[in-house]
């Protein structure tokens, strides 16, 4: 700012002053042409007016050096009093006032310095910064464009402007007062990417590229300058220009990661597939470059294999650099967590699993990892690992609702009903949405139901539906049950056919929906329905039981039989179907 050199002119003036009225005559430096105050013969005043004008000049200026500044202009100005208007004793109050915050006065005496003599560029420059301040920036321009017509190499002055401009927004201008500082010094990096910002923000990005151009003539290696130009070619769909760039950046520093990143990116764009693998690879495999920065490297290739899943090349580079990771970083929780999402990906569940249990083991209060785990285990019937796996879970991320609803339910399939119940009680009382927290107790009515607590199991189901009226397995499962029971039959015919109407293949809805009308009396709709379970292709040993009970309801004895027979062939442990098949 214009403060810094003001003060430093005020200090010399200070000093020239003394020296003065010591009596001394110092000489002063050509560009700097301080003031002095007029001889004595030229002042209408009084030996004892001149004498105490300048001891009040001497004082003003004391204080101004302890930066008493309303002291020190309110000194000077009783000066003037005694010495009269002198253009030097007026730059000297303006710049008092000035410091002092009163620049309404400070302005009226620099212009009255300036006034006297619009030679000194020192006053000039103190008018402009009052005006800047006063917010006058065209006074303040003109002010030092008037310097400048005096001094037109005074680099201080242009860069003053130049950064009024820049302060006032006006961008152009700003640039095109450094365009007049470089034609004098010759190029500059510091301007050139002054005027690269600027143009930037103006949104000139050709002419914000030429800029950094110039950068790279003067500095050829400078790799930043090759960085923003790359992305800004990029910006503009000129791949050719910008890999052209990088290229160069990645010959002159091999190992930066920007650089890296981005030319890979490039080749990425134009399917170079190969050439951007091997160019993560070499960070990947860099021991100095932090396991965190590696599997977002390594996520971001996988990344864009999620979008494009038909890619072999793509899927290739992407399993490769998974590879490289997991090699380099074998005890990285995050580096198992991403390959976890790429066997996903590809459904890969063999591979998944193993992917899962060192995320586990790593990466422990990774809560997805082990919920993803117990579900796969669960729907391939390893029911004694889901436990396993769930006791585990538990201890990293206790009463989590999902490990338990997992745990419960793989109690409930080894018709371990009383430990799911124990189980699936925690999980209903764990933190989840009304939607996972309604299928919890809709499992848990499930199980009260084998466990024929019948009051409890209305409880978990009534529970369930007030979460979510629309679970169609509550539903369904609610309605089989109190079929079962012979109870509330209306209600449960209402419920079976929503959830039909929610999954109408679904083949066990459709046999519960039969069976309430079975046990209502409607037999042939019965029939209807249980034959359309059955022809879903999905039906179980029960439902052909149904369908055999039904027979045997309509007087069809040799259908009825042969149902049975089905169901027996289909589920050889019904034992009680050999009474009905024989009978």
């Amino acid at each position: 700012m214009l403060s810094s050199i003001l003060k430093s002119g005020f200090t010399l003036l200070a000093i020239s002053a003394a020296l003065l009225l010591a009596g001394f005559s110092p000489a002063y430096s050509q560009d700097r042409n301080a003031p002095v105050l007029p001889d004595t013969s030229q002042i209408n005043a009084s030996e004892s007016d001149q004498a105490e004008g300048r001891r009040l000049f001497v004082r003003g200026i004391t204080e101004y050096e302890f930066e008493n500044y309303a002291e020190a202009a309110e000194l000077l100005v009783q000066a003037r009093e005694k010495l009269g208007r002198n253009a030097g004793l007026d730059f000297s109050i303006a710049e008092s006032y000035f410091e002092s915050g009163n620049v309404i006065d400070a302005l009226y005496y620099a212009e009255s310095a300036v006034e006297q003599d619009h030679t000194n560029k020192w006053y000039r420059i103190k008018l402009a910064e009052i005006y800047q301040d006063n917010g006058r920036v065209s006074d303040s321009i003109e002010q030092l464009e008037k310097v400048l017509e005096q001094y037109p190499a005074d680099l201080d002055v242009l860069y003053t402007i130049a950064g009024i401009y820049r302060q006032e927004g006006d961008l152009e201008q700003a640039n095109e007062t450094y365009a007049r500082i470089m034609e004098i010094n010759g190029p500059d990096m510091q301007i050139l990417y002054q005027k690269y910002r600027n143009y930037s923000v103006m949104g000139e990005a050709e002419l914000a590229m030429e800029q950094l151009e110039a950068m790279l003539d003067l500095d050829s290696d400078n790799v930043a300058a090759m960085q923003i130009l790359g992305q800004m070619y990029t910006e503009q769909n000129r791949i050719d220009r910008a890999i052209e760039i990088m290229e160069r950046a990645y010959s002159i520093e091999p190992q930066n990661e920007e650089t890296l990143i981005t030319l890979s990116d490039l080749y990425i764009r134009e399917n170079r597939w190969d050439e951007a693998a091997e160019l993560l690879d070499r960070i990947i495999r860099n021991p100095g470059v932090e396991p965190f920065t590696k599997v977002e490297l390594a996520q971001y290739m996988l990344g864009r294999f999620s979008r494009d899943v038909q890619n072999e090349q793509l899927h290739k580079a992407a399993r490769n650099l998974l590879e490289a990771l997991l090699e380099e970083e074998p005890e990285f929780g995050y580096a198992h967590a991403l390959a976890s999402e790429y066997y996903n990906l590809i459904q890969d569940d063999d591979k998944l699993l193993p992917a899962l249990a060192q995320t586990n083991k790593f990466l422990p209060e990774n809560e997805p990892a082990w919920r993803q785990r117990m579900q796969i285990l669960l729907m391939q019937e390893r029911y004694d690992e889901v436990i396993e796996v769930g006791l585990e879970a538990d201890e990293y991320i206790p009463d989590d609702a999902f490990v338990l609803f997992f745990a419960g339910n793989a109690h409930m399939l080894k018709d371990e009903y009383a430990e799911a119940s124990e189980v699936l009680s925690r999980a209903a009382a764990s933190p989840a949405n009304r939607e996972f927290r309604s299928a919890i107790y809709g499992t848990l009515g499930d199980v009260f139901s084998n466990l024929e607590n019948w009051e409890e199991a209305d409880e978990s189901y009534e529970q369930a539906l007030r979460l979510n009226p629309d679970n169609d397995v509550v539903l369904n499962n609610y309605a089989y049950f109190l079929s079962i029971r012979e109870i509330m039959l209306d209600e449960a015919l209402a419920m079976s056919e929503r959830a039909v109407e929610a999954e109408p293949e679904n083949a066990a809805y459709l046999d519960t929906l039969g069976w309430v009308h079975f046990k209502l009396g409607n037999y042939e709709i019965a029939k209807e329905y249980i034959q359309a379970s059955i022809d879903t292709g999905s039906a179980s040993a029960v439902v052909m039981e149904h369908l055999g009970d039904v027979y045997e309801k309509l007087d069809d004895p040799i259908n009825a039989r042969y149902w049975w027979e089905k169901a027996y062939d289909k589920d050889n442990s019904k034992d009680h179907l050999i009474e009905k098949i024989d009978s």
